[in-house]
């Protein structure tokens, strides 16, 4: 039986260890894009969810920009999402669409964030902003 020289020389002793060495780091930054891109949607979806709401109440009121904006608020909250800004825009009299809109904007913070990308040299702050705009035609009169 024919054996390879490095086979004899050196032996297979401790090749799993320096395979799992250059696969483990890869491995990490695959499962934890993961969960942060779940992370980002989620909080993206529940931006959304709530501009979808404040332009609704703002769609069938006067619309009150103090209570559109407190729903928003409300609906973050629940969400364990910060908003940096919430921007009510009421309907222009001299449109004939007569439109309503609702922005949201908030900065959606990397766990590790700003370490990980600093321990690669990288510049990166950590936090991604995401901003979301829903539009409705105002119903009132």
């Amino acid at each position: 039986m024919a054996r390879n020289f490095f086979t004899v020389i050196r032996g297979n002793r401790g090749n799993a260890v320096v395979e799992f060495a250059f696969v483990l780091p890869l491995l990490l930054m695959v499962c934890f894009g993961i969960t942060e891109f779940g992370r980002a949607w989620t909080t993206k979806s529940i931006i959304t969810a709530a501009a979808r709401e404040g332009v609704r109440l703002a769609a069938v009121t006067a619309p009150d920009v103090a209570r559109v904006t407190q729903r928003v608020q409300d609906l973050c909250d629940a969400g364990r999402v910060v908003p940096t800004a919430i921007v009510v825009t009421p309907p222009d009299p001299n449109n004939p669409n007569r439109t309503v809109s609702v922005r949201v904007d908030t900065n959606f913070v990397i766990i590790p964030g700003r370490r990980i990308f600093e321990f690669f040299g990288g510049t990166f702050t950590g936090a991604i902003p995401l901003t979301t705009t829903s539009i409705m035609r105002h119903e009132g009169v």
